[in-house]
């Protein structure tokens, strides 16, 4: 498929031809079926891209937007890496020194990038709301100044166009009328598009699969050598739910965990984080992990019962994660001439109360 990508399709050396590119911009996105966004913290300041999204959801429903925050693809790629060392580092410690000690460091490690990495998102995802709730199109940064009155305009014409039911004649009042929008439209298209986790289970689902893919293909190496057929169905009963379930859950609790009290700095942040992840995420993962799969696991070794169970309750787990990471249902809806006039007058209102105090 085609891609448009504003930075190399619209000229940037003749100014004629960026000129009449920058006034047909409309036209690129009303013949474009989506829109990604690799969103990062100067976005929703740039003049340029808060047009360029407001315009495509003028014309389109938010379930054709996709934003992407550019943490993502570096938590992947480290989880993933993390992840494919250490469970390589698992099994040579197990071969060979036949301690754990080293392994539940690395992991603690490992998980602390994570929870430093999750509490960013978390307070950029709160500052997104805020940059919304907030904006107004005149303080958002234009590079080259000379292209402020030409999207203005252009802005003020999407306006007529979207809302042709409101008297905007004037400019200036196209322009509260396009705040008005931003404010009311945005926030609940940015939120649905970046679902309710910052990472699509897909790609959750993949990085604690690589962690335990090497021990998987390790069992299955050892079966044709002569392992029981019955120790590599309670192993893979045991790994499966730990990278397609209870792995997945810990993190959802994790992120959910670390946005809470985001307005706690230094060491207080610190025990909160710590004892947070210790109270919430580690010692429930453990119970069931530790205690629960493992003690079917040993008496899945005799018991066609406990073989049973613990298949239950892999089902079980896979489900729960099913249910919890299932998207909903994408916004659709666009704000109405009367959703945009309140928001008109509720902008009006704190900004005069603003110049009385």
């Amino acid at each position: 498929p085609a891609v448009f990508l504003d930075k190399t399709c619209i000229h940037q050396e003749d100014k004629d031809i960026m000129r009449q590119s920058i006034e047909r911009l409309g036209a690129f996105l009303s013949h474009s079926d989506r829109m990604l966004i690799v969103y990062s913290d100067v976005f929703l300041q740039k003049l340029w891209t808060v047009y360029e999204v407001a315009a495509f959801l003028s014309l389109h429903s938010s379930d054709r937007m996709t934003v992407i925050p550019v943490i993502c693809p570096a938590v992947f790629f480290m989880a993933l890496l993390v992840g494919w060392v250490g469970s390589i580092l698992v099994l040579v410690l197990n071969i060979f020194f036949h301690s754990e000690i080293l392994v539940y460091v690395f992991t603690t490690i490992s998980y602390c990038f994570l929870l430093r990495s999750l509490r960013r998102w978390a307070r950029d995802r709160e500052a997104i709301g805020n940059r919304l709730q907030n904006f107004t199109v005149r303080r958002c940064i234009c590079e080259c100044e000379e292209d402020r009155p030409v999207v203005y305009r252009n802005i003020a014409a999407l306006m007529r166009g979207t809302l042709p039911d409101m008297d905007l004649t004037d400019d200036d009042e196209a322009l509260e009328a396009f705040d008005a929008l931003v404010r009311t439209d945005l926030p609940l298209a940015f939120s649905s598009s970046l679902g309710k986790t910052f990472m699509p289970y897909k790609y959750i689902a993949t990085f604690f699969a690589s962690w335990a893919l090497p021990s998987t293909l390790d069992l299955l190496a050892g079966t044709p050598g002569g392992m029981p057929i019955r120790d590599t169905a309670r192993w893979m009963l045991y790994y499966l739910p730990l990278a397609l379930s209870i792995y997945p859950l810990a993190l959802i609790s994790t992120e959910r965990m670390t946005s809470c009290f985001l307005h706690l700095q230094g060491w207080r942040e610190l025990v909160w984080v710590l004892v947070g992840f210790v109270l919430l995420v580690a010692l429930p993962t453990y119970f069931v992990v530790g205690v629960i799969l493992a003690i079917l696991w040993r008496m899945a070794l005799e018991s066609d019962i406990a073989m049973l169970l613990l298949a239950v309750i892999d089902i079980f787990l896979l489900l729960a994660a099913f249910v919890v990471f299932a998207e909903p249902c994408r916004w659709r809806r666009r704000a109405t001439d009367d959703d945009v006039a309140a928001n008109i007058v509720g902008s009006s209102t704190r900004a005069e109360a603003e110049a009385r105090a």
